[in-house]
């Protein structure tokens, strides 16, 4: 399958960079355009799987480009995520209002914006798959049932519904789930029929997450009492949706039972053994399996002998020992360890923890020579590596971009107030803003957010006062940054 293609439009080439370079990380390809015309001339021709739209922008900005788009035909389906430093409610409620899928702040946390993307992309796709899977079915369901048509629209009435509450739980998990449950069946001796249900069942297991807040989701820490109440609240919320499409009253079953377990200690029923049904003991086994074989906030990929163990020790209790014995049997045929999330993209060590990919040339000496230098010149280096991976070639390369883009962001700011164009200096100062902090210099960072938030208070005097002051402190740092890149032999020259 070719790679998702996204499209990310922005005009600070520092924050187009960060982001080329954290999706191409993770496998996307990516266009960058730096304005919302030539987004507007881009989807005349090409058709991306998601856009990162910036919100400030010089010439139209985010919300005048995404109206914009949503009058092309063949663009309109497209979804936006909006690109902004701005923190405020009203913003946020704005950019989803417009039509917005989503939002990253800027600068931008890498696992952030892969989650964001990540979430975006498989939820557009998982409509299409789901309707793909009703074509596909449909002879089968003409021919048994009649009842193709109506399945096909209350599926897409459920979906629609789960959209609206805006699910942020990847569909990669869901599909690994069914296609662990539809092989289980398989090898209980299912029909293909039955095999089929099974997969439909097990593809919308979770789809009751989306009414689950995203912090409590992906919540990196241990769950409150509290918390805990709220995540157990999804079998209900999914079979609230998916009791409405009444021709696969199953699929509804599936997402309300996947939870119980076979000793009765399970939610939301606490049924126990055969009292709970079938599909969904089925499902529980898989569902178990991937959240140990995939990456989660709260861990690592597992090694498949702890899995196994897991497995082993929990049949009986968690599991129906019947189709835990048979997820044993497709783990031990398993050879390779494919059986797990994105199994060529990163190798797992015998713990079960991530190898994390290490650059032969990152000398720990010299790291810590160069970032010691750049904090002794006010630089919070800690900030800057975050934004950029704890990468350091990456961060010397958004310092390389950040320095060589100075010279222009103090003209433009220069003749902003020179001519009193205060909506355009506001977009200048907010580009300031968020690139700064990108690397780290947070002084200038907080410099400009008072200034952006003199303009939006239409305080110009403070503006033209402070304009030279934050020009001062720019150039100091920008110096600052330079010199260290040129002892240590980062300055590409």
């Amino acid at each position: 399958m070719d790679p998702y293609r996204i499209a990310v439009t922005d005009d600070d080439n520092g924050n187009l960079k960060a982001a080329k370079r954290i999706l191409t990380l993770y496998g996307y390809t990516v266009d960058c355009m730096n304005s919302g015309e030539e987004l507007l001339e881009y989807v005349k021709t090409t058709i991306p799987d998601l856009i990162l739209l910036d919100l400030h922008m010089s010439g139209i900005d985010g919300f005048e480009t995404i109206q914009k788009l949503r009058s092309v035909h063949h663009a309109r389906h497209i979804p936006v995520i909006f690109l902004t430093a701005d923190s405020d409610a009203e913003t946020e409620t704005k950019a989803l209002s417009s039509g917005a899928a989503d939002f990253v702040g800027k600068p931008f946390v890498a696992s952030v914006l892969i989650l964001r993307v990540k979430n975006t992309i498989e939820l557009n796709k998982l409509q299409n798959d789901l309707k793909t899977e009703a074509e596909k079915l449909s002879k089968d369901y003409i021919e048994e049932h009649r009842k193709n048509d109506r399945l096909s629209m209350q599926m897409v009435e459920a979906l629609a519904e789960a959209v609206d509450v805006k699910d942020r739980y990847t569909k990669g998990h869901s599909t690994r789930v069914a296609e662990y449950s539809r092989e289980i069946a398989r090898s209980a001796g299912y029909s293909e029929a039955d095999q089929k249900k099974v997969y439909m069942m097990g593809l919308l297991h979770d789809v009751g997450k989306i009414g689950v807040p995203d912090v409590i989701i992906n919540k990196p820490t241990k769950l409150t009492p509290e918390e805990y109440d709220v995540i157990k609240t999804h079998p209900i919320v999914g079979y609230d949706i998916l009791k409405k499409i009444t021709e696969m009253p199953e699929l509804a079953i599936g997402a309300r039972y996947h939870h119980e377990r076979y000793d009765g200690t399970g939610y939301p029923e606490g049924l126990k053994g055969e009292d709970i049904p079938e599909e969904a003991r089925i499902i529980a086994v898989a569902d178990a399996y991937d959240a140990m074989s995939s990456r989660r906030s709260y861990h690592e990929i597992y090694a498949q002998g702890y899995i196994k163990n897991e497995l082993e020790s929990n049949k009986g209790t968690q599991f129906d020992p019947r189709f835990a014995d048979i997820m044993l049997d497709m783990i031990a045929e398993d050879t390779e360890y494919s059986m797990r999330e994105d199994p060529e993209t990163y190798l797992v060590s015998d713990d079960g923890v991530k190898v994390e990919h290490q650059d032969p040339a990152a000398d720990k000496e010299f790291v810590f020579g160069f970032l010691s230098m750049l904090e002794a010149n006010g630089l919070d280096t800690a900030v800057g590596m975050k934004y950029c991976m704890n990468d350091t070639e990456f961060y010397a390369e958004m310092l390389t971009e950040f320095t060589g883009g100075t010279d222009d962001r103090i003209r433009h700011l220069e003749e902003c107030v020179a001519c009193g164009n205060m909506e355009q200096y506001k977009v200048y100062i907010h580009s300031l803003k968020s690139a700064s902090k990108t690397v780290g210099a947070m002084s200038i960072s907080d410099f400009a957010a008072s200034l952006e938030e003199a303009v939006r208070g239409g305080d110009f005097k403070t503006v033209a006062n402070r304009t030279p002051e934050i020009i001062a402190e720019l150039r100091s740092i920008v110096g600052s940054i330079l010199m260290a890149m040129s002892i240590y032999g980062l300055d590409n020259s």
